[in-house]
């Protein structure tokens, strides 16, 4: 049987401003491999989902 799943836990103190301020620059510089990565995520799903015989 699974374990049941945990919820994630509150950042606190210089956890939670850390996290913060990671938000803030990945918001004002994007990271060009994690944009590439989402794009090639996104063609697949589009080439994929064209592929699908809807007229059935």
């Amino acid at each position: 049987m699974a374990k049941p799943i945990e919820p994630t836990p509150t950042l606190r103190g210089k956890d939670a401003i850390r996290f913060i301020q990671n938000m803030i620059k990945e918001e004002r510089n994007p990271d060009p491999k994690r944009i590439a990565r989402l794009n090639r995520a996104d063609k697949i799903r589009i080439e994929e989902s064209s592929d699908l015989d809807l007229s059935a």
